[in-house]
């Protein structure tokens, strides 16, 4: 009787970019190996076949096949046939079959499962592979595959990606925090392409160019730790996606999915909302309208040759999600405030419980008071001392329309050569309506519009049994960009803001400290940017003998048109406490009076009308302007690597390789580029027709410093060693280490050297204390006197370069490039037939991490000096001198159709520490202290200290072909047989969130700086001892006060002397995390058949959130205070009691459902 012995061995190996490969030995009945053997792979799909030979060893390998499944053969003349069906080649997989053959003449068919699950023999690789299968059967909140990578052990979706109850904008799609890495360390492959989103801030909404269906993934791959040295750019995850193509069979599915406000649920905030005229309308549920719809469709042009896939996908949605906010009051908008107040330029005292004069008040505030007379509030929004507080709650219109589409074309020249070509194109416009009417705004995105367009070219060629050549060009582009919706509005003129019709219109950026919700325009609008790639590479694989030996070379050109310097209309903050009562010694006891020595009363009082008042009188503390000025940017990244994947015995593997990268800084297409030199403390600058003088120091493009300013890091070489160790059958033992590089860092402007002065100018000028002697007289406001908002923005301030008042960048010279040391030992144990069990340590530490800080910030323990003394402003420093660490237990269990459940279940146990986050994306990437950048140190803003989440599928066990009501009849079978339920459950530690605040200008130490992603430092309070830093007290409107305001205090402006004192608290960077995160969803799906055999239905009922458990998001976590007695000299009159602050006001998605139909051919 012929016998065949089969053993089948799952191995994950990096094969050639999205393909997969074969490998195997061809054994006799003995176990003796045998040469010449012919093995014939054939596609089952395209009939596209593969041949190969075994050697004097017996092995063959098969370097490079399309994701899909396959029927294995092997003949060798005397012996039977052996065929091995339903074998699956996953992307970067690489597969081994070993056969064995009786002595004789029967052929013998062994059937083999696509869904067998073994231990990994041959791979020092951590990741893991998702299916279609699982793509198309996993409730995707989004509809976006890359919804799950948060599947994987180590993930959490970034904070940029959540989407919350209060969202109303895009978020971006594919953010994921892996191993305690920064999201945009990922490197996202879509048909071995470069995929990775290069707009430097967040105008694409998305980590990936294109996003293709869920339905039209062929299959993707998540490598989480000691990647191949095939894959390089930088340190994170790498995700690596095969699209669908055609078969020899016509295949079509048109599908649409629905959600709707009514079957949603209300979510926990119920606030009362106030009509357009001023009437209380009770609460009604978020609007949330979603359609998603497609269609595609493949088949074959011309049989086993020529093949085709097309894919349509549209996306309507309208959001109104609630929005709660601080705006003043009837009696503040009137001029009467709960403290005294003191107009700073008139010396005029008003007490409180009276009304400021008409004619006190600055005639800018007061049209923006008429227009914040027309949006009704809610009086039950005040706070115990008559401010307002979250007193306006209202849903805020979002919509978002996009259509997107790929076309693919496969073609087998020749048994030895293939070709495929992909196209894809995507449009998306959302409108993020004002919170406020016009032009009050409330600094809201406006319209989005975004256009990614992408070409992939693939060439696979065979030479001879043992060698490929696989070759890839890609061409991708992205056009992306906001726009307020205020421009063109022009209901207030304000002196010097431009008149440019694509920037003008509205009111600038306006900031009110005391909890005010910020009004007028978004700061960062207009922005835009449109980058474009070429990417061309080659891999050359060479099988000899034991080694399976990887070359390779890639070559990356990017150019992007970047248009990020801002604020273009801009900006007004009010946060100098100017209107405070002076004060004065008596008896060594700090006093305050008026000018008139008549007591100013109640310096306890509420703070926040103080910053009212500095509004009303038009004395801002700052303000800022940028000139419009487009960046044409390049940069060039090359790269080579070889790879050894050595097996040394039949238990042991050695993965063996070294990358070297090139990165080169970005340069400007027409030489504008600009660097700060700490040497002459000077702009060293390129710019053509720059003048020397005024702190600008022209230099030459081809000498020295080169056309980049900044020397580009030669030094970037990866290793990548691991093993793979088989201690028994059904036991391995695995572990590596790799170094991996960083080259792109999504920072927005703050490391662009190019958007930079003289050429672009951002303006910040922070103003001292205003007077009668310092006010500028009518029509002559500068820089340096004392301007008010009346008086606007002094002539030419952003087109004339002044050191004083300038924002410049700097980038050192001497750069390295950032890299992180990764590392694993992990131990997987096969419990059963396709059950595994995998337990491992993960760790990695990052260095030379971008931060951002303020190289010339005040230093409070130097009497407030600046660092660089001849430079009179502040300094944003992109600096690669940060780091981190990550260290976690990970447990992986998995099982593949066991009793028809196919269930994945990730634990993680971890800690990730560092000292800057990254910018854009957390809370906190700027240190406190530039000076003293380690006492940053602590839990990153990706720590997620404990992780379980559980994926199943599920066919249940009722119907034709399952354990239950197998010969039921067809009426039986129709409506219980035949159901399948997925679902993934996720439990997950809350988000770690800093705690800050703002201090008076008087003791700011970085005043010109608003932004964090430019060095802003973020202040933080004293904590108090034997204090709860958490409280969960709910509020009578409702929202939750989570941080307890009694365990901290803010710090003083001022010692018993009268000195300026530090501004620094002694509370740890991100000391808070949020509550826990528990959610659970499902999908339940029918597929009924019609009288058509190859026509079927599926139905689809969808929840997110089932059971409707509210996930609290992170509070605010700004604190704002009252002002201290005026009791003893050691007690100046300053803020240091926290009284609003703290609140959680919104959360995740409550439960929402969604319907799907598809229609199968």
């Amino acid at each position: 009787m012929a016998a065949i012995l089969f053993f089948f061995l799952c191995s994950h190996l990096q094969a050639q970019y999205e393909n997969g490969s074969l490998v195997g030995t061809i054994h006799d009945s003995s176990g003796a190996t045998l040469s010449g053997a012919s093995i014939t792979i054939t596609n089952n799909a395209t009939g596209i076949t593969a041949k190969a030979t075994s050697n004097t060893s017996g092995d063959y390998e098969v370097p490079s096949l399309r994701v899909g499944v396959y029927t294995i053969s092997a003949k060798s003349s005397g012996f039977s046939d052996a065929v091995a069906n339903n074998i699956t080649i996953s992307v970067g997989v690489r597969e081994r079959i070993d056969l064995s053959l009786q002595v004789g003449s029967t052929q013998t068919t062994v059937e083999v499962s696509d869904v067998a699950l073994q231990i990994e023999t041959e791979t020092s690789q951590r990741g893991q592979t998702i299916t279609q299968y699982q793509s198309a059967a996993f409730p995707l909140v989004s509809r976006n595959y890359s919804d799950l990578l948060g599947l994987v052990t180590g993930s959490r979706q970034a904070p940029t990606a959540a989407t919350t109850s209060s969202i109303s904008s895009l978020v971006r799609a594919g953010a994921y925090n892996i191993n305690g890495q920064r999201s945009m360390f990922n490197n996202f492959l879509l048909d071995g392409m470069d995929n990775n989103a290069y707009g430097e801030s967040n105008q694409g909404f998305d980590n990936q160019i294109i996003a293709i269906p869920p339905d039209s993934v062929a299959q993707f791959q998540i490598v989480t730790n000691n990647e191949s040295a095939e894959y390089g750019r930088s340190s994170g995850a790498t995700i690596n996606v095969a699209s669908a193509s055609g078969t020899n069979r016509f295949h079509a599915t048109v599908y649409e999915f629905i959600r709707n406000t009514d079957l949603n649920a209300a979510g926990y905030f119920k606030p009362t909302l106030v009509g357009t005229s001023g009437n209380v309308v009770p609460f009604k549920k978020p609007t949330f309208n979603r359609n998603q719809f497609g269609v595609n469709f493949g088949g074959p042009i011309l049989k086993d040759k020529l093949f085709y896939f097309v894919d349509y996908e549209g996306f309507r949605q309208v959001l109104k999600p609630l929005s709660v906010n601080t705006v003043p009051t009837t009696n503040e908008l009137n001029g009467k405030l709960v403290v005294d107040v003191q107009n700073p330029i008139t010396g005029v005292v008003y007490p409180k419980g009276t009304v400021i004069p008409a004619a006190a008040i600055n005639p800018v505030s007061q049209q923006i008071i008429g227009f914040f007379k027309q949006i009704p509030t809610q009086g039950t929004g005040l706070s115990t001392s008559g401010l307002a507080q979250d007193n306006y709650a209202t849903q805020v219109p979002f919509t978002d329309n996009s259509d997107k589409g790929d076309l693919r074309l496969d073609y087998q020249q020749n048994p030895n050569s293939s070709w495929f070509l992909r196209v894809s194109d995507r449009k998306e416009t959302g409108v993020n309506h004002p919170v406020f009417p016009l032009p009050l705004d409330g600094q809201t995105n406006g319209t989005i519009r975004v256009l990614d367009q992408q070409i992939a070219l693939g060439y696979t060629h065979l030479i001879g049994a043992n060698k490929v050549v696989d070759a890839r060009l890609g061409l991708s582009r992205t056009k992306a960009g906001k726009y307020s919706l205020s421009i063109g509005d022009n209901a207030i003129s304000i002196p010097g803001l431009p008149s440019d019709p694509t920037v003008a219109g509205g009111l600038p950026s306006t900031s009110i400290n005391g909890g005010f919700t910020s009004f007028g325009r978004q700061s960062t609008n207009p922005q835009w940017q449109n980058p474009a790639l070429i990417d061309p590479k080659v891999n050359f694989t060479w099988i000899k003998g034991h080694h399976f030996l990887k070359f390779g070379y890639e070559y990356e050109h990017i150019w992007m048109a970047v248009n990020d310097n801002n604020p273009l209309y801009g900006s007004f903050s009010y946060s100098g406490g100017f209107s405070l009562c002076p004060s004065s010694t008596v008896n060594g006891i700090k006093v305050p009076t008026n000018p008139n020595g008549q007591s100013c009363a109640d310096i306890k009082g509420a703070v926040a009308d103080n910053y009212w008042a500095d509004f009303l009188f038009g004395t801002t503390n700052n303000y800022s302007l940028a000139n419009l000025f487009v960046a044409h940017l390049r940069q060039t990244l090359q790269s080579v690597y070889a790879q050894d994947d050595w097996k040394v015995d039949p238990k042991l593997t050695l993965n063996l390789g070294l990358r070297w990268e090139y990165g080169s800084p970005y340069s400007e297409q027409h030489n504008y580029i600009s660097n700060f030199d700490p040497i002459t403390q000077t702009v060293l600058t390129i710019t053509p027709g720059a003048v020397a003088g005024n702190g600008i120091t022209p230099v030459s493009p081809g000498g020295t410093y080169g056309k980049t300013l900044v020397n580009p890091d030669l030094n970037d070489f990866a290793p990548r060693l691991g093993f793979a160790y088989a201690a028994t059958p059904r036991t391995s033992i695995r572990g590596g280490y790799g170094t991996s590089y960083v080259h792109y860092t999504r920072a927005g402007s703050g490391d662009i050297l190019a958007i930079n002065a003289p050429q672009a100018q951002f303006v910040s000028v922070t103003q001292k204390t205003p007077s009668t002697a310092n006010h500028c007289p009518v029509g002559g406001a500068s820089a340096s006197c004392y301007v008010t908002t009346d008086q606007g923005f002094p002539t030419g301030i952003a087109t004339t370069f002044n050191p004083a008042t300038d924002n410049i960048t700097y980038v050192p010279k001497n750069t390295r490039d950032s890299y992180v040391q990764s590392y694993f030992l992990s131990v997987q144990q096969e419990l059963a037939k396709n059950t595994l069990l995998d337990i491992a340590y993960v760790g990695n530490h990052g260095s030379k991490l971008q931060g951002f800080l303020n190289a010339n910030q005040k230093n409070p323990a130097n009497n407030f000096a600046r660092p660089y003394a001849n430079w009179p402003s502040d300094i944003t420093a992109a600096l690669n001198e940060f780091y981190s660490h990550y260290d976690a237990l990970q447990v992986r269990y998995e099982q593949r159709f066991v009793a028809g459940l196919t269930l994945l279940n990730s634990f993680t146990w971890s800690h990730s520490l560092d000292n800057a986050s990254a910018s854009l994306e957390g809370n906190s990437p700027s240190p406190q202290d530039a000076n003293n950048i380690s006492a940053d140190y602590g839990q990153s803003d990706y720590n997620l200290p404990i992780s379980n989440v559980t994926s199943l599928v599920y066919d249940l066990p009722f119907g034709h072909g399952r354990h239950f009501m197998n010969t039921a009849n067809g009426f039986t079978d129709t409506v219980l047989g035949g159901w399948q339920i997925s679902a993934i459950n996720t439990m997950q530690a809350g988000t770690a969130y800093n705690i800050g605040y703002s201090p008076n200008s008087a003791n700011a130490v970085s005043p010109q700086i608003a932004a964090t992603y430019r060095g802003a430092n973020e202040y933080r309070p004293n904590v108090v001892a034997g204090q709860p830093a958490i409280k969960k007290t709910k509020l009578s409107n409702g929202f939750i006060q989570y941080i307890n305001l009694a365990a901290y205090t803010l710090p003083e402006t001022k010692d018993g002397s009268g000195n300026l004192v530090s501004p620094f608290g002694n509370a740890s960077r991100n000391p808070g995390r949020s509550p826990a995160f528990y959610q659970t969803d499902v999908a339940l799906n029918k597929t009924f058949n019609t009288p058509l055999e190859s026509l079927r239905v599926q139905f689809r009922a969808e929840s997110y959130n089932l059971f409707n458990h509210t996930n609290f998001y992170i509070p605010g976590s700004g604190l704002s205070g009252t002002l201290s007695t005026a009791a003893t000299s050691t007690a100046p009159a300053s803020l240091n009691n926290p009284t609003s602050g703290g609140q959680i006001t919104s959360t995740f998605e409550p439960r929402i459902f969604q319907f799907g139909l598809k229609i199968l051919y």
